[in-house]
């Protein structure tokens, strides 16, 4: 149900975002659509990232992105995009979080529309020989798809249906499964480039605000691990606790001790950044000349 009331959100805020730009009376001399690519990395903000963006759990991101130039300057862009992210207490320097040993992958597909602010004037910057960079910022809304992994015995094994926290007994009724599929809220920065007479070239750093704790399958504290033994078998009781692969006296996290230890108490994140490469329909998307 939640999902559904998430995608109805999405749906009707690209509808209105889409619509109100469309029919608002704009000078249509800017006015350009553009259809390419987005290629570069994604990496995440969460309890298995030391607190900060951990360099080496970097991994390649790509997606499909239509711009709308509706002015000089607001453009509407679509943003259809796949990424991994990754994290692992293998990673941290603090004592506690390491001896946790808890690791994790997922990948990310979003569906996204992003309204983008340009911070100079586009008026000139589809004239042929425009050598102006384009400046802008960038906020929107979409939905998203995850699916934390982790790997144990040689198998890799989806976490969410194994409720490692305790989610789907009978005896935490307050832990429900989190939904794989959630809201997010982009932002960012970034700059283009006008190349010859129908190409763009630039660059995006974008972060995603999600609604979920969860995209690491980490976001309360230890259940009990014969409770979820009994409701979910044993491989969900060895992945809800793996301090006893790496600790000689075994495992030594009890029921209720926070499983999440987050510096900042705030919902996981992720990132995309990277080049952008555009064709440019330069007569698309204009208006007819009133006379």
């Amino acid at each position: 149900m939640r999902c559904k009331q998430l995608g109805k959100v999405s749906a009707v805020f690209t509808a209105i975002l889409v619509g109100f730009f469309i029919v608002n009376p704009f000078n249509g001399s800017s006015q350009n659509i553009e259809f390419g690519l987005f290629l570069g990395a994604s990496n995440y903000y969460g309890d298995l990232s030391n607190n900060s963006i951990v360099p080496s759990q970097t991994h390649f991101s790509g997606s499909f992105i239509g711009r709308y130039n509706v002015s000089e300057r607001f453009a509407v862009k679509g943003f259809v995009g796949y990424g991994r992210i990754s994290g692992s207490d293998e990673n941290s320097t603090d004592a506690v979080m390491k001896s946790r040993n808890l690791s994790f992958f997922s990948d990310i597909i979003e569906a996204s529309a992003h309204l983008e602010y340009n911070l100079v004037k586009n008026s000139t910057a589809y004239s042929a020989n425009t050598k102006k960079v384009i400046p802008y910022l960038f906020v929107g809304v979409g939905l998203f798809n995850f699916n934390p992994k982790a790997e144990y015995g040689g198998q890799v094994y989806e976490l969410q249906p194994l409720g490692t926290e305790g989610q789907g007994s009978t005896v935490y009724n307050d832990r429900t499964k989190y939904a794989l599929t959630q809201l997010c809220i982009p932002f960012g920065i970034g700059l283009r480039k006008k190349l010859g007479n129908n190409f763009s070239f630039g660059i995006e750093l974008g972060a995603r605000y999600t609604r979920t704790n969860y995209l690491d399958d980490i976001g309360g504290t230890y259940a009990a691990k014969s409770v979820i033994k009994s409701t979910h078998g044993d491989i969900a009781e060895a992945l809800s606790d793996r301090s006893g692969e790496i600790n000689p006296d075994g495992a030594i996290f009890a029921e209720g001790q926070p499983r999440s230890m987050k510096a900042i108490d705030l919902y996981d994140m992720y990132f995309m950044g990277g080049i952008t490469f555009t064709y440019i329909f330069p007569n698309a998307g204009m208006r007819c000349p009133r006379f």
